[in-house]
């Protein structure tokens, strides 16, 4: 049992060694295969030479997380689990698919005395921001833990890297969660003890395997910091920054040559009535296909509904519902019976249909014009600083 601590000890040590500013890491062939055969369990049939250029790429990210965004490479969000939690799930899947018959076998632990009410003791009351105090912080820690783990750990260890729900149901007294948590870290540990073996005799790096799981998992995070990818909850200061230096020129060369995109509905030539009846609106409806709209509107002697405005409908009336009705309609197109928010039925036809371009000085404009080359020099700065770093390093993809 003894042995089995000192190396479950000494592989910790090895995989959370790198955890600090990573150097330069050139990967092997065994560890390439390896992540190609990660990423086909999860049906993305990468050949070798993308999946290379792929890990690089995510080396090259998480140095650019380092150096401008240290705070990303620890949590990506501040109620989520911490980046750590999330490579040991990752790894996890790494070690299984190195071992035909996985196995996690742990030490049987009597968790009575971990009950609720040892939680709701040990653990100081939940800060309302979810963020410890440095009292909290000493309380927690003052808490040893180390008859649980192979590695030394107090509660505060224990607890930090969880995420802020799950930290709030511990402070709760939820013993059961308490209990599965703890048994996660031991098959970690288990996992990780029985694999080593086989992945050292495949010639891959424990510590090159941690920086490829953390650079997976942290990709979509820094590209959408960096601008050049899209990703709730994750703000690129580099675009907003991007987007308050772009210039009055800038957004007039965007617009001529993107004008097209600018071209919107101005103007609606349509007829309608309305009904209280639907029965009525479906025999006019009807009527107008057999004849005409403007026969049927004759026959019915009904109003037009657009008679107020002479039949010319603008955005300028488009706080009429039955306006905005009109300009979704296509030209020529008699629509179906509709039914109006007062619970009224219409019937209408728009003909005519008459485009124009907003401006350049409309917002709209102004808005998607700064957006669009924002993202399009970070893209190009990304490009450049990706193509810098395989120059630096003479990583030939």
């Amino acid at each position: 049992m003894k042995a089995m601590k000192a190396a479950i000890l000494l592989l910790l040590g090895l995989l959370y060694s790198s955890l600090t500013m990573a150097s330069f890491n050139q990967y092997t062939d065994a560890e390439v295969r390896l992540m190609q055969q990660i990423y086909q369990q999860g049906n993305t049939n990468f050949s070798f030479k993308e999946v290379r250029k792929r890990l690089f790429e995510n080396q090259f990210l998480l140095s650019q997380a380092e150096q401008l965004m240290p705070e990303l490479v620890v949590r990506q969000a501040a109620v989520g689990f911490s980046t750590q939690y999330h490579v040991e799930r990752y790894l996890m899947t790494i070690f299984d698919s190195v071992q035909n018959s996985p196995t996690r076998r742990i030490k049987e632990l009597n968790f009575t005395l971990y009950n609720s009410q040892w939680l709701i003791q040990a653990l100081p009351n939940y800060p309302a921001d979810g963020r410890y105090n440095a009292a909290q912080i000493a309380k927690m820690q003052a808490t040893d833990l180390r008859s649980l783990f192979a590695k030394p750990m107090d509660l505060y260890e224990f607890i930090a890297p969880l995420s802020m729900q799950v930290r709030f149901r511990l402070h709760q007294g939820d013993s059961d969660l308490f209990k599965a948590e703890v048994i996660k870290k031991l098959q970690f540990e288990a996992a990780l003890l029985n694999a080593t073996p086989l992945l050292v005799k495949q010639g891959i790096n424990l510590t090159h395997l941690e920086e490829l799981a953390k650079g997976e998992i942290l990709r979509p995070s820094i590209q959408s910091w960096l601008g050049v990818k899209n990703m709730m909850h994750v703000q690129s200061p580099l675009l907003e920054n991007l987007e308050q230096q772009v210039s009055e020129q800038q957004i007039n060369t965007y617009y001529q040559a993107n004008k097209a995109r600018f071209k919107y509905l101005s103007e609606v030539t349509a007829q309608g009535v309305m009904f209280t009846q639907r029965d009525q609106a479906v025999r006019f409806r009807n009527a107008a296909l057999s004849s005409s709209f403007a026969d049927a509107l004759t026959r019915s002697q009904q109003q037009d509904i657009y008679a107020q405005y002479h039949n010319r409908l603008t955005r300028k009336n488009n706080s009429n519902w039955a306006v905005q009705l009109a300009f979704t309609q296509q030209a020529g197109e008699l629509s179906p019976v509709i039914r109006s928010p007062e619970g009224l039925w219409v019937v209408i036809i728009s003909n005519a249909q008459q485009y124009s371009y907003f401006t350049v000085y409309d917002e709209t404009v102004r808005y998607q014009a700064k957006k669009a080359i924002a993202i399009h020099q970070a893209q190009q700065r990304y490009q450049q600083s990706w193509q810098n770093w395989q120059q630096q390093h003479a990583v030939n993809l």
